[in-house]
C-alpha cells in the first residue's frame, strides 16, 4: 500500500510533465499519420527522369522505400524518429526532476523521512517514471492507429506494437541512466546536461556499422527487428539486462547518498 502511495505521489508531482508530453506526443503522432497520403502524392508526382537521376543518392532511395509501404512509413517516422527522440528527452526531464530536482527544492529529506526504506523510495520514483514512458509510448502509437482507421489506411499493427516494446525498453534504459546521474547531482539542470552529454557519447557507436548495435539509440529504433527481420528476443533480452544493471547501480547510489 505504501509503495502504491509513493507511485501516485510521484505521478501527481509529474502531472504537468505527463500532460504536456502526452499532448505533444499524440499531436505529433496524428500529424505523422495524416500527412502520409499528402507526402506520398508529392513523391508520386516527381518525374521518373528526375527520380532516375536522384536514385544515386541514398536519401532518395530511402524516401522511395518509405513511401511504398505505409507500415514502413509509420515505423520510420514514429519509432525510428519522433518516439525515441521525444522519449529520451522525456526521460532526461523526469530523471532530473525526480532526484536532483528534489534535492534542489530541499524536499528529498522529507521524502526520506517517510516510513519507507531507501530501496522502496528509489523504486517508487523509477516505477512512476517507467509508467509515464509506457503511457507516452502507447498513447502515441494508439493515436496513429485511430487516425489511420479514420483516414482508411491499414498497417502491420502487431509488428508495430512489438517494435514499440523494444523502443520502450531501450528508452527506459536511458531514463534509468539519467536517474543514476541525477542521484549524484544537486541541480536538475546539471543532471540533465550530463545525461544529455552521456546520450551523445552513447549514440556514437550508431554511426559505424560494425558497432552500431552497441548504441542504445540504435536499439530504440528496433531497425533490426522491423526491417531486417531478425528475432525480437536478442534486443529484448539485452535491453532487459541493461535495465536491470542500471537499476541496480541507481539503487546502490541512492542508498549510499548523503542527502
Amino acid at each position: 500500500m505504501r509503495f502504491k502511495t509513493l507511485i501516485f505521489k510521484e505521478l501527481n508531482q509529474m502531472r504537468w510533465i505527463m500532460v504536456i508530453g502526452l499532448l505533444f506526443g499524440v499531436s505529433l503522432a496524428v500529424i505523422v499519420t495524416v500527412t502520409f497520403s499528402y507526402l506520398a502524392d508529392i513523391v508520386a508526382e516527381i518525374p521518373s527522369e528526375l527520380l532516375d537521376l536522384l536514385a544515386q543518392y541514398e536519401i532518395t532511395r530511402e524516401m522511395l522505400f518509405i513511401f511504398k509501404d505505409y507500415s514502413v512509413y509509420l515505423w520510420s517516422q514514429w519509432h525510428a524518429k519522433n518516439l525515441y527522440q521525444a522519449g529520451a528527452l522525456l526521460g532526461i526531464i523526469m530523471a532530473a526532476s525526480q532526484f536532483a530536482g528534489e534535492v534542489s527544492r530541499r524536499t528529498m529529506g522529507f521524502y526520506l523521512t517517510r516510513p519507507i526504506s531507501r530501496r522502496q523510495g528509489y523504486l517508487g520514483k523509477v516505477a512512476a517514471g517507467t509508467l509515464l514512458l509506457l503511457i507516452f509510448s502507447l498513447a502515441g502509437l494508439a493515436a496513429t492507429w485511430i487516425a489511420s482507421v479514420v483516414i482508411g489506411l491499414s498497417a502491420d499493427w502487431p509488428k508495430l506494437f512489438s517494435a514499440l516494446l523494444l523502443a520502450l525498453i531501450w528508452i527506459n534504459s536511458y531514463y534509468l541512466l539519467g536517474c543514476a546521474v541525477s542521484v549524484l547531482n544537486r541541480e536538475p539542470v546539471t543532471a540533465g546536461v550530463i545525461t544529455g552529454l552521456a546520450g551523445v557519447l552513447l549514440s556514437l557507436p550508431g554511426l559505424y556499422a560494425p558497432i552500431r548495435h552497441l548504441s542504445i539509440f540504435y536499439q530504440m529504433r528496433a531497425l533490426d527487428y522491423f526491417l531486417l527481420g531478425e528475432p525480437i528476443w536478442t534486443s529484448l533480452l539485452a535491453g532487459l539486462f541493461v535495465n536491470g544493471l542500471l537499476l541496480l547501480i541507481g539503487l546502490r547510489l541512492f542508498a549510499g547518498r548523503d542527502f
